[in-house]
């Protein structure tokens, strides 16, 4: 022993000589308790070099080392110990089954009462299982609590070097999940932060590195909480023993995980400044540490937002700058500017240029870490925020390389850098066009499998909607489908740029509504009215679509009707622009006979009325009626919807309107509505009234006939005969002939059909009403006559049909005779008239005169012209012996009744006018509907 002792040549000599296997075998034969430890001793003796360790009998020496352990005397078991330790610097020594069945005795040697045991025990099991966690986790299968052993010495009064060897054993025990989940583990705490606290550098440094290990466990950081151990920690990470703060670092960012409170606590004991303070010269590794620690404080926003958080920012930058960094160090660096720099405060008081921070941050977005490509895109888009920042020229550089991961497919990064482009595209928005910008992120909108998150969405349709803005040729590089997914957006500007684009595109491109519509715009329209955001330009380009007479022809607008009828009786829409084109829209639709039938179209009859109702302007007025005419034209199931939401009386009004064509549509509505029997029950005297009255209006204010009003009084009078009886008809007919006087050929013909159609009903009604009917209608006669000279033949049979059924006056004026000479005597003329078996009318004689003058009127009132009946004139002289016969004239009736006035020099005829002399009368007879003042 001596001989070896303090010289390696000597313990080379004794192996070469075979001393490792003599002492082996020596061993295996149980020696003397004083012998088997002077043996063991020898054996660490010759240990300590580690040439020997190569040696094969080494590991039987380790075998029997095991064996004194387990068996031999106190002073034996120490020096095995201590031999042990030597034995264990050798790798494939600590690794053999050998030096597994050393953990058992060692960590009974633990509760030895002897220090020197303890401390020999200590240090060969730290050998053996430093680095090693499978050698770690035996001591938990051993028999005993090791852990309870190093709770024991770190709580006596041992050395400081015993306690220091047990913290570092702690620290191999602690990685271990179950160790530190045992009870036992909490109770380690106090006396490690005891020996933080003895100011002894390598009892700290142990201290530190246990205590740190112990903190794995989450149920051990809460229990520290009761311990004030942050200001402990804060003090310890200053100075240059690295391994020391790099434990303390990693214990406080422990510590303050998720905890805001113990954080803040930190940022007050000096933390931030201590860090700063090393960062410069720190090595890598420590600075990676302490990148994670600002990391973990900064994610709290109190801190972030502090000032103290802002003496981080240009620090951190520099260190990115550092090639040895690692990607970690990176990772937490960017994580912790992205937390300090996302708060605006923050941003306002940053003083480096543009270029001092964006040309770095394009660096990291070409990273081969993902997580590092991502925190970069992500600090670039804070930055960008600023305005500076984004018109900076070296802004414009991370286009490309933004674009190109917005491309990627990841999702991540597809986020954090379509995010940055939000900001960048308002500056330089050619440039994200030009590096292919408008593809990549067409890509994006149009993904499905799998969807993108809304946020990725949306922001990807904002990049694409400011690039759009910048220059309206870029609406055609953009399909379709992508700007009609745009209108999904909930960002009005992202909305407006897409419905800008498909309105040009729909008004240049021919086949692009048809196009537009298969890519589900119509649905994404009716949406945007649904909820109300760009009503108008949404409505605009609904309507447009649907004047497409293909796209009426496509499904899907046969579901539009009842959204479209939902947003006009929405109370919350308030765009009058928005109602009017969704009621254009509707027109539309009604155009196509299969929509206007569609079971949906009651509802959209039953808007349109709402909208008539709401003090609408004249143009929605005009464009609901025409839609509605459509509607109603072909469906007795829309007529009754607008009867039965009020709509008949709606209407009736709206023929009193000054505008002479919303009036003129009205009543075209209302023939439509009445032009069969579905809506019966709602025809009244009120309808004939409303149109007389319509009717009344229109020649009254404006000297026009509404040929409309007309048309829809004939159809009523046709559809519903048992109108003609109503007093309204009778009080209809003066217009009618006002219509007849001033109407142009078309409300001439209306206004002829009309009262061809009452005068058929006169012979089936009561007496009193036909005749007061035909009355009135006999101020028409002029006119009647008037139409049988001047207008078209069409017009003649219904004129004279009429003039044969009215009641009139048949006035006769004889005005004189002319060559009344009679053979003997003087002339005394007088004229004798007789129509039918009525009483003779007779002039007044002249006496003496052979051509008198009379100048004397008969008038006949009849009922209904005398039809096939003649007037008879006789015309004679009176004289002493008598009356003698001067002559004869016979007229037919029916052709005054139909010309209206027949007049003119007359032949007497007389059997017995011997000398043959032409004896005239001058005779003038009317047809008219009144009686003359100057008649008799």
């Amino acid at each position: 022993t001596r001989i070896a002792d303090g010289s390696d040549t000597n313990k080379l000599i004794m192996a070469e000589a075979g001393a490792l296997d003599a002492l082996t075998k020596y061993l295996s034969l149980s020696p003397q308790e004083s012998t088997e430890a002077t043996i063991s001793e020898l054996l660490r003796i010759l240990f300590s070099n580690p040439d020997l360790l190569r040696y094969e009998a080494s590991i039987s020496s380790l075998n029997q080392l095991v064996a004194v352990l387990r068996l031999g005397s106190r002073n034996a078991r120490l020096s095995a110990a201590r031999a042990l330790h030597e034995l264990f610097d050798a790798e494939n020594i600590r690794d053999s089954e050998l030096a597994k069945q050393a953990v058992q005795p060692l960590v009974d040697m633990l509760n030895a009462a002897s220090e020197s045991e303890q401390h020999a025990a200590l240090v060969a099991l730290i050998k053996l299982t430093s680095g090693n966690s499978s050698k770690a986790a035996l001591m938990t299968d051993v028999e005993g609590n090791p852990l309870e052993s190093l709770h024991k010495i770190l709580s006596s009064n041992s050395s400081l070097e015993l306690k220091t060897n047990a913290a570092q054993l702690c620290f191999v025990l602690f990685d271990n999940l179950k160790v530190r989940a045992m009870p036992i583990a909490s109770e380690c705490i106090e006396p490690l932060i005891s020996l933080m606290q003895s100011g002894t550098g390598r009892a700290v440094e142990s201290g530190v590195c246990a205590f740190e290990r112990l903190l794995n466990d989450e149920q051990q950081v809460e229990l520290v909480a009761a311990y004030d151990v942050v200001d402990l920690l804060v003090g310890l990470i200053s100075g240059s023993n690295h391994q020391l703060i790099e434990a303390g670092i990693c214990a406080l960012i422990k510590l303050g995980k998720d905890r805001t409170p113990r954080k803040l606590d930190m940022v007050k004991a000096g933390i931030i400044d201590n860090c700063l303070e090393l960062l410069p010269t720190a090595p890598s590794s420590l600075c990676s540490s302490i990148a994670e620690l600002l990391r973990i404080l900064t994610n709290s926003s109190a801190i972030s937002r502090s000032l103290a958080a802002a003496k981080i920012v240009e620090p951190l930058f520099m260190v990115l700058l550092r090639p040895d960094f690692s990607l970690w160090g990176q990772h937490s660096a960017l994580q912790a500017l992205v937390n300090i720099l996302e708060k605006p405060q923050s941003l306002a008081t940053l003083k480096l240029t543009p270029s001092q921070v964006i040309e770095p941050l394009i660096s990291f977005l070409e990273s081969p870490s993902q997580a590092i490509q991502q925190l970069g895109t992500e600090l670039l888009s804070h930055l960008l925020a600023q305005e500076h920042f984004q018109q900076d020229i070296t802004t414009k550089n991370a286009v490309v390389p933004l674009v190109q991961l917005a491309g990627i497919g990841i999702l991540n990064l597809q986020q954090t850098a379509i995010k940055a482009l939000e900001n960048i595209s308002l500056s330089w928005p050619k440039a994200v066009a030009d590096a292919g910008g408008i593809f990549e992120l067409a890509k994006v909108i149009m993904q499905d499998d799998p969807q993108p998150p809304h946020a990725l969405w949306e922001s990807a349709a904002l990049v694409l909607s400011n690039v759009l803005r910048f220059n309206a040729d870029y609406y055609f590089k953009v399909p379709l489908v992508v700007l009609v997914k745009m209108l999904h957006s909930t960002q009005e500007s992202t909305i407006t740029v897409a419905l800008n684009a498909l309105t040009v595109q729909e008004s240049t491109v021919p086949s692009s509504a048809e196009l537009m519509t298969e890519a589900g715009a119509v649905d994404a329209l009716l949406d945007l009215l649904r909820s109300h955001h760009c009503e108008e330009a949404s409505g605009r380009l609904l309507e447009a679509l649907f004047n497409d007479v293909r796209v009426r022809e496509i499904k899907v607008s046969k579901y539009a009707i009842a959204p479209l009828a939902q947003y006009i009786l929405d109370p919350q829409t308030r765009s009058q622009s928005g109602r009017l084109l969704a009621a254009l829209a509707l027109g539309d639709l009604s155009q196509n006979e299969g929509l206007a039938r569609a079971s949906d179209s009651a509802s959209a009859c039953r808007a349109l009325i709402s909208l008539l109702e709401d003090q609408p302007t004249e143009e929605m007025k005009t464009v609901s009626i025409c839609a509605l005419q459509n509607f109603v034209m072909h469906s007795r199931t829309n007529r009754r919807a607008v009867a039965e939401a009020g709509g008949i009386l709606v209407i009736l009004e709206l023929l009193l309107s000054p505008n002479s064509e919303v009036a003129g549509q009205a009543a075209l509505l209302i023939k439509f509505l009445f032009s069969n029997h579905t809506l019966q029950e709602y025809v009244s005297n009120e309808l004939i009234r409303s149109l007389t009255a319509a009717l009344e209006k229109e020649l009254w204010s404006t000297v026009t006939i509404n040929g409309e009003v007309l048309k829809t009084l004939h159809v009523i009078f046709i559809n519903f005969p048992k109108l003609h009886i109503s007093e309204a008809a009778t009080l209809c007919i003066p217009h009618l002939v006002a219509a007849l006087k001033s109407g142009n050929e078309a409300a001439q013909d209306s206004v002829l059909h009309t009262l061809c159609l009452l005068k058929h009903s006169w012979s089936t009604m009561p007496v009193d009403i036909s005749k007061s009917q035909a009355m009135i209608a006999a101020e028409a006669i002029p006119i009647l006559q008037m139409l049988m000279k001047t207008c078209p033949p069409s017009f003649h049979e219904r004129a004279d049909s009429l003039l044969h059924c009215l009641p009139g006056c048949l006035t006769v004026t004889i005005k004189r005779g002319n060559n009344l000479k009679q053979v003997m005597g003087r002339t005394n003329a007088f004229c004798r008239l007789m129509i039918g078996n009525g009483p003779p009318r007779q002039t007044r004689v002249v006496s003496h005169s052979t051509s008198p003058e009379w100048e004397e009127g008969f008038t006949w009132a009849f009922d209904v012209p005398p039809k096939g009946q003649k007037l008879h004139i006789q015309c004679k002289s009176k004289n002493t012996f008598g009356k003698t016969t001067l002559g004869r004239i016979t007229i037919q009736i029916d052709k005054v009744v139909s010309e209206g006035v027949y007049s003119g020099l007359l032949s007497l005829n007389h059997d017995n006018n011997k000398d043959r002399s032409s004896r005239t009368l001058e005779i003038e007879i009317t047809w008219s509907n009144r009686i003359s003042d100057e008649s008799v």
